[in-house]
């Protein structure tokens, strides 16, 4: 997705004085730097020299910066189709920096609002590219319909235009829409279609991208063999493009594959490529997907706790992005992997997180949603809507191998004879194939349940923790709390308790070391909110003194053979008003790297961080920097780090060299 956008942001042509500024573009876009360096010399007066400015940092992925020129812009009074290009813009920043969705749809839908009625060439391009970005937004939200209705709408602007770039675009789109929701034979004609428009353009990335599209087509076929044909296509070419998160999501195909094909030795070494490639991109999405499908091949291993271990990951990550497709698919596949560890009611807590509104679920993740709820539902003995569920699922089973017979059809036969033929058979057979599963499913239910009543009963007894807080399951929970919370009470702090592992708790066993910290958790819930991540306590105070006096008390809840690290983080000092979820998981790479100096500078045992900030915001907070940023805050005064009282920043150069 991240490459996409990018992709989008390079075909739009800015062209508020057409030529003359389409052509700074192309300079800005060869030298970055140079061009801002350039425009520093000579201050920006106007909105088209600023928001040149705000390209310019964009490129470099400058976020803040880029944001602050480009509202700036907007205060200088544009016309309509700079302030257009302004707010598509600023959508494609947060759709690429930030990865909020939301905010980019909302940038979108303002830009929308303000083109003119008259349809002249330079707004036609602005409201194509508009409609490209809402396809692609809509789609990393999950919502399928507005997506499509997006791509379609710029197709035929396109084709009234003669625009083939667009179309091409458009096309490819529609045909990965179609394939989401699994209309194969709709994608397939729009990927068959594409084609030979691309090599006539030489577009190498459109050629890659249709390869890996029909991969994924043969693939649902369930012709493999085939499928890894085009996958090892699309791997070889976007590496020849240096594309590596393409790259990654063309291995991560391929050994799906290999694994249908129990090829298990060679899935496992081409997954273990694309997490590598995966890690080296910082593309989380991808990361998910390594995840995800490592997972699978555990669970062909019959390694049901490192299926889960790496769903939780993939899931967590997730949630974090607010990827709710993505989220949505990574609970189904965790409520799976429940049910088959006969955990029932997290499986049940997976499936309502997976799908708050079942029905604006793509279509698989629907199928699936159905049928897993069928099956708990007639282990809790509802029949009725067991029966129901089941019912549906199949109906949506049937359509989709109907239509996978389509394309099957189409792919294979050239005589259409002969391929109504062979539909009507392979009707008929799937029908039947899937009336006879549905009944074997049923009776199946029907002979388990006097053995699963006993077990369901078990897992239904659950302890409830008193206390007026509740214990947030997620890190996306927590974090959605605090920043609503951050947004009306500046005041609030942010406490983190890292309870450590000494060689003297090796003895005690698991449930001895639960009951040691029975006190340490009921201390918690004297937090306004808190959360368990990774075995790091995150707790949300309303206020200094309130976050002082419950480290102190936690600290001293711990036996004496314990160890914990704890640090107060200033929200508002660090990050101001404006945060994003990014910003608050760069925090913990604020710790990690604390706690790292403190190891420097021969400081051990528990540490006591304490951050002052001399500047509000001392860092951007950007990923690929980080450590950087924090270096540069040190260095200049902006941020102080003590851990026990003792400075961080003595002796920073020599100590930062070594990392």
């Amino acid at each position: 997705m991240r490459h996409a956008l990018s992709i989008l942001l390079v075909l739009v042509t800015f062209s508020v004085h057409a030529a003359d500024l389409s052509q700074l573009m192309q300079q800005v876009k060869a030298n970055p730097q140079g061009q801002l360096d350039t425009q520093l010399k000579h201050p920006a007066k106007t909105a088209e020299e600023h928001f040149l400015l705000a390209y310019s940092h964009y490129v470099l992925n400058n976020k803040e910066a880029a944001l602050e020129f480009s509202n700036k812009a907007m205060t200088l009074e544009p016309d309509t189709e700079l302030a257009g290009r302004i707010l598509l813009m600023q959508a494609l920043s947060y759709g690429v920096f930030y990865r909020d969705t939301a905010m980019a749809i909302e940038k979108l839908k303002l830009a929308e609002a303000i083109l003119p009625e008259q349809d002249t060439t330079a707004i036609r391009s602005l409201r194509m590219d508009i409609l490209e970005s809402f396809a692609q937004a809509y789609n990393q939200q999950g919502n399928v319909e507005l997506a499509m209705k997006a791509a379609t709408q710029s197709l035929t602007l396109a084709t009234q235009a003669a625009d083939k770039q667009r179309q091409l675009n458009s096309m490819i789109m529609l045909g990965r829409l179609h394939l989401q929701n699994n209309n194969l034979s709709k994608a397939y004609q729009y990927f068959k279609s594409s084609l030979p428009l691309a090599s006539e353009m030489g577009d190498q990335q459109a050629i890659a991208s249709i390869s890996m599209r029909l991969g994924m087509a043969y693939q649902k076929l369930e012709q493999h063999e085939l499928a890894l044909q085009y996958f090892n296509e699309a791997a070889r070419l976007y590496q020849q493009l240096n594309s590596l998160s393409a790259q990654v999501n063309a291995l991560i195909n391929s050994g799906d594959s290999q694994l249908v094909l129990k090829q298990l030795d060679n899935a496992k070494t081409t997954y273990n490529k694309a997490l590598k490639l995966a890690v080296e991109s910082e593309d989380h999405y991808m990361l998910i997907s390594a995840y995800v499908s490592l997972s699978e091949l555990a669970l062909e291993q019959g390694d049901l706790d490192q299926s889960e271990q790496l769903l939780t990951k993939a899931h967590q990550l997730a949630s974090q992005l607010s990827a709710q497709s993505i989220k949505a698919e990574t609970a189904l596949f965790l409520a799976n992997v429940f049910i088959k560890k006969q955990n029932y009611s997290a499986a049940k807590i997976m499936l309502d997180e997976a799908a708050p509104e079942p029905d604006k679920l793509a279509a698989f993740l629907k199928r699936k949603h159905l049928a897993l709820s069928a099956e708990l539902a007639a282990l809790e003995q509802q029949w009725q809507q067991a029966y129901q569920l089941e019912k549906t699922a199949n109906q949506m089973e049937v359509a989709e191998l109907n239509d996978t017979s389509k394309l099957q059809l189409d792919n294979l036969q050239s005589s259409l004879e002969l391929q109504l033929q062979q539909e009507k058979q392979q009707e008929l057979h799937f029908s039947q194939q899937t009336q006879l599963k549905y009944w074997l499913r049923i009776s199946l239910v029907l002979l388990a349940i006097a053995v699963l009543t006993l077990l369901l009963l078990l897992s239904k007894q659950k302890k409830n923790r008193s206390g007026p807080q509740v214990q947030m399951p997620q890190w996306r929970s927590f974090t959605e709390l605090l920043l609503h919370h951050h947004k009306t009470k500046t005041q609030g702090q942010l406490l983190l308790v890292m309870p450590q592992q000494t060689p003297a708790l090796l003895n005690k066993g698991i449930q001895q070391v639960s009951t040691d910290l029975e006190g340490f958790r009921l201390i918690l819930d004297q937090a306004l909110f808190w959360v368990e991540q990774d075995q790091e306590f995150w707790l949300y105070c309303a206020s200094e003194q309130q976050a002082t006096q419950l480290q102190q008390q936690l600290m001293q809840s711990l036996p004496t053979d314990y160890q914990a690290h704890s640090a107060i983080l200033p929200l508002h000092a660090l990050l101001s008003e404006r945060i994003c979820e990014q910003d608050l998981d760069a925090l913990r790479e604020l710790v990690w790297y604390s706690l790292y100096l403190a190891g420097q500078q021969g400081l051990q045992g528990a540490l006591q961080l304490d951050y002052q900030c001399h500047q509000f915001r001392p860092c951007a907070w950007q990923a690929e920097q980080l450590r950087q940023d924090l270096f540069n805050a040190i260095s200049l005064g902006l941020l102080e780090i003590q851990a026990n009282g003792v400075s961080l920043s003595a002796k920073l150069q020599r100590q930062l060299a070594q990392i």
